[in-house]
């Protein structure tokens, strides 16, 4: 009898111990593959935020690098230019006045020149920075470190990610006679002056707290370097009519030949376009309109590249100028005549 009872439990013991089968074992590698997607996901972001925040931190150690070289130079700030511009001497003239420009005092010696880098002559291979072009600039003492100029989001193999802002540093945008030429109309019929361009000063920047100093760009016109400032065409973009609140619409006729995108911030991170400002504070951008990325660096084709007029907001392409407004409203504000923006279909 009690084996009858032991051999009983044996075989109850041997039914109840089942294995699982073809349709639970497969929920539970789904319900560990979205597991183990879910961390890939956090870590990417996590990953993503961390190189955003130490990019944000480069720019503002060149941010404030600038304010100590402006405290140590009579409230002077560092050139934005990468190298001197050819032309240091030239005149603005039209119905605002004739005014001389002399840059850098008429001394075309490029080493006397107060470029923040010294992208030129010896520290140069080809077409791209050696790193002397950054350890011979004038911020670098007060940077002290070349992977600064360096973003942990930049794909590239190049010494430096960041550009300054051309309206920043310069007796006119950049110092260039280029910019100066086109752009004068516009300002003289907006009330501004070439006289009152000038940035070259910690006083002569009203908001510091809105004006970008340094950004991320990218070039690819042949350059393996961020030649020069960073620039956007601060005039209002050519239309019929202009938008409503634009101050002066009349004056729109000066804006002949708009380039809008002149250049752009670099597009590795479209969520996260970060840049500083003449504070020292640092933000990320978000692009608006993806699209633009691949209008401005292609695919498909090559992209439009530099000096891009990118069309007018509408209801079936998407915001296409906003972008460019939150920027340009942060380029220079309280010298660069305002505009407020309205986006209608068109």
């Amino acid at each position: 009898m009690q084996h009858f009872i032991s051999s009983r439990r044996s075989n109850h013991a041997a039914g109840s111990a089942r294995a699982f089968t073809v349709v639970e074992l497969l929920v539970v590698v789904g319900i560990i593959a979205l597991l183990v997607a879910l961390v890939l996901v956090g870590f990417r972001k996590a990953k993503l935020l961390a190189r955003t925040m130490s990019c944000q931190s480069n720019q503002r150690q060149i941010s404030l690098a600038q304010s100590s070289y402006a405290t140590d130079n009579g409230g002077a700030y560092a050139s934005n230019r990468t190298s001197p511009d050819g032309s240091f001497s030239y005149t603005l003239s039209n119905t605002c006045g004739s005014f001389p420009i002399l840059v850098n005092k008429g001394n075309t010696n490029a080493d006397s020149y107060h470029s923040w880098t010294a992208s030129y002559g010896v520290n140069m291979s080809g077409t791209k920075e050696l790193d002397s072009a950054l350890t011979k600039g004038r911020l670098y003492p007060y940077i002290g470190s070349t992977p600064v100029y360096k973003s942990p989001l930049d794909p590239t193999d190049r010494f430096r990610s960041y550009s300054l802002n051309s309206f920043v540093g310069g007796t006119v945008p950049e110092d260039s006679q280029e910019w100066a030429n086109k752009w004068n109309p516009w300002f003289c019929s907006q009330g501004v002056t070439p006289r009152e361009w000038v940035t070259t000063h910690v006083a002569h920047h009203r908001f510091p707290s809105h004006t970008i100093m340094s950004i991320i760009e990218d070039d690819s016109d042949g350059f393996a370097f961020n030649n020069q400032g960073w620039a956007i065409d601060p005039r209002p973009p050519l239309g019929s009519p202009p938008p409503e609140g634009t101050p002066n619409p009349g004056a729109w006729a000066n804006s002949a030949g708009w380039e809008g995108w002149i250049d752009w911030p670099a597009f590795w991170e479209p969520s996260n376009i970060t840049y500083s400002y003449v504070d020292g504070s640092t933000e990320s951008y978000s692009l608006q309109n993806k699209a633009i990325v691949s209008a401005i660096q292609g695919p498909p084709g090559a992209g439009v590249g530099h000096r891009y007029p990118q069309p007018a907001d509408n209801s079936a392409t998407g915001p296409w100028r906003r972008d460019w407004m939150y920027f340009r409203e942060r380029v220079c504000p309280g010298l660069i005549p305002p505009m407020i923006p309205r986006y209608q279909a068109e």
